[in-house]
């Protein structure tokens, strides 16, 4: 091979090369309009994502603030919505060896899991980089969110710890709304889904409210969008 065919063969092996490389990179970055799941999970562009270095309440966990409930987990989702509401979401994935997969996503260059932090709506996890426990620390010295009051870890929530009845306690909102759709199919919608304003719960076909998402699950409901 002369040496002019020996230089042509490297430079094609190398752009090819710089197109797998530039293939890779682009496949972790993506973006789009984002639907709230909870408060520290989004889907965006068919891919569910878990927001990197957050853990937020789960959608119907409950918090206490002066010995009064509130749901912290259904304010922490709306708060997410509110912010994707608007523009589209940038992500970038941190790994996709979980379900959902891990990322880091802005709106306008602000970063979602920092904000979430920042007002109080979520905790920030184990080995969360220093931005992240400084956001969390500021929203605990100003008792912003689920620092106003008392509250059990998302964790911890979810393997089943909950706080102790409080005398005088407001009773819990029920405004889950499960409804039996044209295929016979459980489904319930929260407040946060795109058709829970135009469900409408019949009684008088097996429909019926829930108090959390987990009480509708329990009864073999599933949430609408979601396996």
């Amino acid at each position: 091979m002369t040496p002019l065919g020996l230089f042509m063969v490297i430079a094609i092996l190398a752009a090819g090369t710089a197109t797998q490389t530039r293939g890779t990179e682009l496949a972790t970055e993506f973006g789009g309009v984002a639907q709230v799941v909870d408060g520290d999970t989004i889907e965006v562009d068919g891919r569910l994502i878990q927001l990197d270095g957050i853990d937020a309440p789960e959608l119907g966990q409950i918090c206490l603030n002066n010995k009064r409930r509130w749901r912290c987990g259904f304010e922490s989702a709306v708060a997410l919505k509110k912010l994707v509401a608007a523009d589209p979401v940038r992500c970038h994935s941190v790994s996709t060896a979980v379900v959902p997969e891990l990322a880091v996503c802005t709106v306008r260059g602000n970063d979602l899991s920092a904000i979430q932090l920042q007002k109080g709506y979520a905790v920030a996890r184990r080995g969360a980089g220093p931005r992240y426990i400084a956001a969390e620390a500021a929203a605990r010295r100003a008792v912003l969110g689920i620092w106003r009051g008392n509250f059990v870890l998302p964790q911890e929530w979810k393997e089943g710890k909950r706080l102790p009845a409080e005398p005088g306690e407001a009773a819990q909102v029920c405004d889950i709304k499960g409804i039996i759709d044209d295929k016979g199919q459980r489904i319930f919608y929260t407040p946060v889904d795109k058709r829970y304003d135009s469900a409408q719960v019949d009684v008088s076909r097996g429909e019926r409210m829930f108090c959390s998402d987990d009480e509708a699950r329990l009864a073999g409901w599933r949430r609408h969008g979601r396996p």
